[in-house]
């Protein structure tokens, strides 16, 4: 080498030159479009475990009040002429360690009374405008910003809920559902005129009534509020399987669908990728596919129909 190359090579600056830089840039990349599909799916399948969490202590709660109420689950009556616009979590609350927070609740009283009781320094409504944690699925962070409601507590803002009970097998406005029964469950005061569980017109029924068997039939499934006004977690919260799982959720997702569309909203469905969980009557928490056999599905939220039920769900 001559004097003036090994000059020339040590006044060359060091690091990468830009067409390397580039490569590294685009490798980078490539590695990152790699890690975050795992990412997500890791993510997501500890959302579902979660969430899965929640409906297991709730069907745990939900078989300790069944034993200490006279064999009954826990009514709702947020719609019921005469009831006191109260959600079946509502009475849950003292067996999912929230005992506290019952206190503070007079059962004598509507549920979305203002008025502020002497003996609390609250009132009612104001104990179910915020937020519960249990009741809400970690995939919908959401649910965790109470909004306004409908019906009894139209314009009010409620506390959110990601789980609603299971009113049946019954219509919506559209859809398919049992016949001979009102849509959505509505005056459902009785066993003769409900298929599912917990309505919201002050039905519920006993564990030995599910006689199509407790491990064959739903209480509870997922739902996504922010998409449905009908859903809250202290004044009612119910749902139907007039359409499957997850029905339109891309529409909901880009507002094509709006959530005062009872017919389309009232059913179950979830954040969860291909599906939703439930917790059925023996306690045990399944996912279900959003692309099982309806028939199936539909079977699975009556709990007297004598369906037989077939398939892997």
């Amino acid at each position: 080498m001559t004097l003036l190359q090994d000059r020339r090579a040590r006044l060359r600056p060091g690091g990468f030159t830009l067409i390397e830089l580039l490569v590294v840039i685009a490798i980078i990349a490539i590695l990152i479009g790699l890690l975050l599909p795992a990412v997500q799916k890791v993510r997501d399948a500890a959302n579902r475990m979660s969430c899965q969490n929640n409906l297991k202590q709730l069907g745990v709660a939900l078989h300790s009040y069944h034993d200490a109420n006279t064999n009954k689950l826990p009514p709702g009556d947020g719609y019921q002429a005469g009831g006191k616009h109260r959600s079946w979590m509502v009475p849950l609350l003292p067996y999912v360690e929230q005992e506290p927070r019952f206190k503070l609740i007079d059962m004598t009283v509507d549920q979305l009374s203002n008025v502020v009781n002497a003996s609390t320094g609250v009132s009612n409504l104001s104990v179910i405008q915020t937020s519960l944690k249990l009741v809400l699925c970690p995939s919908d962070t959401d649910a965790a910003s109470p909004r306004t409601r409908t019906d009894n507590a139209s314009s009010l803002v409620l506390g959110l809920t990601s789980y609603a009970s299971n009113v049946g097998d019954h219509v919506n406005a559209g859809g398919t559902g049992a016949a001979g029964y009102p849509a959505y469950g509505n005056t459902a005061t009785l066993a003769t005129n409900t298929r599912g569980v917990i309505t919201r017109y002050g039905y519920s029924c006993s564990l030995p009534e599910i006689t199509d068997g407790t491990s064959n039939t739903f209480i509870l499934g997922e739902v996504v509020p922010g998409w449905c006004n009908w859903q809250d977690w202290g004044h009612q919260s119910f749902a139907t399987t007039a359409y499957p799982i997850n029905y339109r959720n891309d529409d909901f997702a880009k507002n094509a669908l709006l959530p005062n569309n009872a017919d389309a909203c009232i059913t179950f469905r979830s954040k969860h990728t291909a599906g939703a969980n439930f917790v059925f009557g023996d306690g045990s928490v399944k996912f279900l596919s959003d692309k099982m056999d309806y028939t199936t599905y539909r079977a699975l939220a009556s709990r007297a129909g004598g369906e037989p039920i077939s398939g892997n769900y």
